[in-house]
């Protein structure tokens, strides 16, 4: 067999450079805790600030005073009083707060973003963010102001901090059609890293998917940003505008259609797929009742929940949110969905295949599944995510190999 050594060698050395090419770079697990995006618009700085140290703390008050119980909230959204308690009870910060100085605030009028600039900097530098990861989103590039934008707040944020303190852990970009456009994004953060001290792919990029032209250049969009890819985000209005939609309708077969590119782009990539906002916000009409009130704030919540349901069951990581009680309504949805019983169901299971590789047997019978391979990886990713989320603690996970010793979620 000698005689095919050289041969083997060859193939040996090229099967290395195809596999290389293939992995992925590993994200770390703080950027899995994306489960809801809270925007709030840049120019209103009350409002900013109260987003990042409130959370969905106004929510909880709005339920009271609309007489709106923790059981009313377990019936509309179809989950036991345990998951709506283990979320009131919990951390009331956003997984993420976005920062919006695009659509979310007046992009005609230069005095308004001059001075979101100046408050998306305060905001980063001076807030109580606590684990929220703290995002900016700027002008697109068709505007005369996204490089401003980015230059004036990156810069005004690292301004008098220890680059180990720099504020800012991402960016998320708005109407992505090119990968020119994204190379341009990534070239301008690497040369502000290098003036500010910061390490490499310091900040974080994100992408939102608004258009017909970027669900079809998906995969350009990524291979453009793949080092500095943290998300890959779907803009429901923007598309449904430019495909002249009659409604802009989260179950819209059209709506599913992007969002199903969008999974399957960010799973190549490795990265969180983030779903639409859900546009009917839970807040009380002025000319209802209270009962009435009760009855719609109840009706819209529930959407929210099932919109974020519905991503989730496609493949979404996480969703956009506009308002504290959709903030709650999305982080319930989430979290009920992996309840204590299912990850420990995977533990068990991840502990079995273990027991059967190290006897030799690979694929078993687990609980009446045949589980394999790639039964086992599904449930590392769920339990990788259960880490991220703050549900399983990362001792355990780690004593499993599901996630690496040096990391922290």
């Amino acid at each position: 067999m000698h005689r095919f050594d050289e041969l083997k060698s060859e193939a040996e050395a090229r099967r290395h450079t195809i596999v290389a090419a293939r992995v992925q770079a590993e994200l770390p697990l703080a950027y899995w805790r994306q489960a809801a995006h809270f925007t709030t618009p840049a120019s209103d700085l009350a409002m900013a600030q109260k987003a990042v140290e409130q959370g969905f703390a106004p929510a909880l008050r709005m339920f009271e005073k609309f007489g709106i119980t923790r059981d009313d909230l377990g019936e509309a959204f179809g989950v036991v009083r345990a998951e709506i308690d283990a979320v009131a009870d919990g951390q009331v910060h956003a997984p993420l707060v976005l920062i919006d100085g695009e659509d979310a605030q007046a992009l005609d009028d230069a005095n308004v973003v001059k001075r979101g600039r100046a408050n998306a900097t305060e905001v980063l530098k001076h807030a109580r963010w606590g684990r929220s990861l703290r995002f900016w989103r700027p002008s697109g590039l068709e505007l005369g102001y996204a490089t401003d934008d980015l230059v004036e707040v990156l810069a005004g944020a690292a301004e008098g901090l220890d680059p180990a303190a720099f504020p800012v852990d991402g960016v998320t970009w708005p109407k992505a059609e090119r990968a020119d456009e994204l190379a341009w994004l990534c070239d301008l953060l690497s040369r502000l890293e290098n003036r500010l001290g910061l390490s490499k792919n310091r900040v974080r990029v994100q992408f939102l998917v608004e258009s017909a032209a970027a669900v079809l250049r998906l995969d350009e969009l990524v291979d453009a940003t793949k080092e500095r890819l943290c998300g890959v985000v779907f803009g429901i209005a923007d598309h449904a505008a430019e495909l002249g939609l009659p409604e802009i309708r989260n179950d819209h077969p059209s709506s599913d259609y992007a969002r199903i590119a969008v999974v399957h782009a960010a799973a190549a990539a490795g990265v969180p797929a983030i779903d639409a906002m859900t546009l009917a916000y839970p807040v009380a009409d002025k000319a209802l009742d209270v009962a009435a009130n009760r009855k719609r704030l109840l009706s819209r919540l529930k959407t929210c929940f099932d919109d974020a349901r519905h991503g989730l069951s496609l493949g979404m990581s996480g969703k956009w949110v506009g308002h504290p009680a959709q903030l709650f309504a999305c982080l319930v949805a989430y979290r009920s969905a992996l309840p204590m019983s299912r990850i420990e169901e995977e533990l068990r299971r991840v502990e079995a295949y273990r027991a059967s590789v190290a006897g030799e047997k690979g694929a078993t019978i687990i609980g009446g599944l045949m589980t394999d391979r790639a039964n086992d990886r599904h449930s590392r990713t769920l339990l990788r995510r259960a880490v991220a989320a703050g549900l399983l603690d990362p001792g355990r996970a780690r004593a499993l190999g599901v996630v690496a010793a040096h990391e922290q979620p």
